[in-house]
């Protein structure tokens, strides 16, 4: 709120009361702050206030001036003489109050160049600690600017590798499926077999040689199976594995999710930093 003259003067007059010179450093202090100019202008007025009553409390009528007005000729002339001194006396000690006036305004003006300059030296080290705060959560901004980068090039690369698992899960996934079915057909192919070789060798013993091929075909079969017994098990090997892969990725994904989200709080909270910062300083 706007320091009123009012208020300036009150303050003055305490001052003067309590034996304390008003000085502006002094008034200023007292308010607890204000502009010297406001301050200023104020007393100027409070001291042409005082000056006119110091002054109308230095007149006196000499004391035998009623005396000596029944009196004429010489005693006349010499109290108006007398008179004429006194004023001239006064007149010479306004002067002189006049020259302290002035030298006092200029040492309380001294004195509060002094103290604005004082005040600015604080507010320019405020500045310094303001702006090095700024510069810090700056760097600290771009810093984690670039790491927020870095991790998002990473959970790309975890994402593209955990694609390429799940298509070769996929893939291995209908192998596996193809294996079955063509195992599957080759076991009711071996079953066929099995029961054409008992119907031929209960019916009829003299088709040996249709035995021998059969048993031929027979064991051609067992081991076609063998073999996609063995490749069966070698994709169940591979998609274990490819199994494994993916609950790795996954997890990695989970952490890298983890500590981008983490990364996010972060740079809420630095962007809150550099907003307390500029409000700082506006």
């Amino acid at each position: 709120m706007a320091l009123t003259t009012q208020q300036i003067h009150a303050v003055a007059d305490e001052l003067h009361e309590e034996g304390i010179k008003p000085t502006l450093a002094n008034v200023r202090k007292r308010l607890g702050g204000g502009s010297f100019t406001t301050i200023s202008d104020a007393m100027q007025s409070w001291r042409k206030e005082h000056k006119e009553e110091q002054q109308l409390q230095q007149v006196e009528l000499p004391s035998g001036i009623s005396d000596r007005l029944q009196a004429l000729g010489a005693d006349l002339w010499q109290t108006a003489i007398d008179i004429a001194n006194d004023r001239l006396s006064k007149e010479r000690d306004a002067l002189e109050v006049i020259k302290a006036k002035s030298q006092q305004d200029v040492d309380e003006y001294a004195e509060s160049v002094k103290t604005l300059e004082s005040e600015q030296k604080e507010l320019l080290q405020q500045l310094d600690e303001l702006n090095d705060i700024a510069n810090t959560a700056i760097a600290d901004a771009q810093t984690a600017i670039a790491e927020r980068d870095k991790l998002k090039e990473q959970l790309a690369d975890k994402q593209h590798k955990l694609e390429l698992a799940n298509t070769a899960t996929d893939t291995a996934q209908r192998q596996l499926d193809d294996t079955r079915t063509a195992l599957d057909k080759a076991q009711a192919e071996l079953t066929d077999k099995t029961s054409q070789v008992a119907t031929l060798t209960a019916n009829n013993n003299s088709k040996q040689s249709e035995i021998d091929r059969l048993k031929s075909e027979l064991e051609t079969s067992q081991s076609e199976i063998k073999e996609l017994k063995a490749e069966v098990k070698t994709l169940n090997k591979e998609y274990n594995e490819l199994n494994a892969q993916y609950a790795e990725n996954k997890g990695e994904l989970k952490a890298v999710k983890q500590e981008r989200d983490n990364l996010a709080r972060a740079n809420d909270k630095l962007k809150a930093t550099q907003q307390t910062a500029k409000n700082s300083l506006l």
